[in-house]
């Protein structure tokens, strides 16, 4: 462990061009090995190959639990606030190769990388201020004058700390403070996102005062935990551009990033207006129940978009069903199986549970939208709504008593006989 940190020490002190492949540490804790062909090495493998894909599509983090209970994998990936979504996925995809060469039967283990960290284990630790040290880098060459580069250095690592942990949204913040007119000092500071803002201030105090009294005096230096990192240099070695739009909170966005937007980017946006208000306008919203809205999209075509139905929240189906229940299970066709509920307004329903093993269950869903939609009619069950959420695929029908025809016609209930001018009535309606 000695001798690597001397050589991350050494490429410090030498200042080399960071390469996005090398990783700048790695942890890989002996004392938590896993056993080859367990549930938890396949936990893991399916987590090192979720991570960076969802972290990379969701602003450079995600935080993951995969398996049951006792072996999940528990993982953490992010990005460094001024990198890029390709930059980022391609940083995390080296970093879960790293670990996976370099930790390859350890249940606890990170790389930190120049512009991203990886971080798994069999644990919960999501939360959890770390202030383990996992470098600390200093360069050697003194700055020309110490006492101002000194009060320089502490006012602006005391911004930086500040503004990662409460005013920016990825706990990111970077800056830079002239020393002299003819140097410049460029910090960084970020926490994992998984912390509160407090968590996140402590964690970033600590790593700066982690740095020597006698060392605040170096142009170059690096302090990381696997909670938080800070870093400073006499160069400015991130993007100066990326990082202020990464710093700033949301709605309001710096001007000079609104001057990047292509033209093409524009004329894209003003055409996907001006189709929203199209169909805003063809589409019907009823107000029934407070639920209703036009079936949308989810892998449907046209038609199932332009049908006019109820969109059912999951959870009240869940509370009109009891969760499912095989006391509420009216029967079983060829696409799942059906059952009875009541809404809170008292009105009697039938829902139709789709696979939801299959990606056929989806497209078996669009047919019987688009056919019952087309075929409402007194004499047949009524299509009520439907329901896409999650990995849920849900038809809505209206509840009869008696079933299905045949029941009608040649059921043992006495209520339920009709004449056979009735019974003509109806065949004669469907056809």
């Amino acid at each position: 462990m000695s001798c690597l940190l001397a050589l991350l020490l050494c490429s410090l002190i030498l200042i080399a061009p960071a390469n996005a492949d090398d990783p700048v540490y790695t942890d890989c804790p002996s004392n938590t090995k896993y056993t080859s062909g367990s549930a938890f090495e396949t936990n893991r493998h399916a987590l090192l190959a979720s991570l960076p894909g969802v972290a990379a599509i969701s602003s450079g983090f995600a935080d993951q639990v995969i398996g049951a209970a006792p072996d999940q994998a528990y993982g953490l990936a992010q990005c460094r606030g001024d990198v890029n979504a390709s930059d980022c996925l391609a940083c995390l995809g080296s970093a879960a190769q790293d670990v996976t060469s370099k930790c390859p039967d350890q249940k606890s283990a990170m790389v930190i990388h120049e512009f991203c960290l990886l971080r798994h284990s069999n644990a919960s630790f999501f939360g959890i201020v770390d202030t383990s040290l996992v470098a600390r880098l200093l360069n050697t060459q003194n700055a020309t004058q110490p006492a101002q580069f000194t009060w320089m250095l502490g006012a602006l690592m005391t911004n930086l700390r500040v503004k990662a942990a409460y005013a920016s949204p990825r706990m990111f913040a970077a800056d830079s403070a002239a020393v002299t007119p003819f140097l410049n000092i460029y910090g960084m500071a970020q926490c994992t996102r998984d912390l509160a803002a407090d968590d996140c201030n402590r964690c970033l105090a600590a790593a700066f005062d982690a740095i020597p009294t006698y060392n605040n005096q170096k142009q170059v230096g690096q302090i990381v935990y696997w909670s938080c990192s800070v870093r400073f240099e006499k160069y400015p070695f991130y993007n100066i551009l990326s990082a202020e739009a990464a710093m700033s909170p949301g709605r309001k966005r710096p001007v000079r990033t609104a001057l990047l937007v292509s033209i093409p980017a524009a004329v894209s946006l003003l055409v996907v207006l001006i189709v929203a208000l199209y169909l805003r306008k063809r589409i019907r919203k009823p107000e029934r129940h407070g639920q209703m809205a036009s079936v949308k999209g989810h892998g449907a075509d046209e038609e199932m978009r332009s049908s006019e139905l109820l969109l059912y929240d999951l959870s009240t189906l869940r509370a009109a069903t009891d969760n499912f229940s095989d006391e509420n299970k009216l029967g079983e066709g060829g696409f799942g199986p059906v059952y009875k509920g009541v809404l809170q307004n008292g009105q009697e329903i039938a829902v139709k549970r789709l696979s939801t093993t299959s990606q056929q269950g989806l497209v078996e869903m669009k047919n019987e939208v688009v056919l019952v939609a087309k075929l409402q009619h007194r004499n047949l069950v009524r299509l009520l709504g439907c329901c896409i959420e999650k990995h849920e695929k849900l038809l809505v029908y209206e509840f009869l008593s008696n079933k299905s025809l045949d029941k009608i016609l040649y059921g043992p209930a006495r209520h339920s006989e009709l004449s056979w001018e009735q019974k003509y009535k109806v065949i004669y309606g469907i056809g």
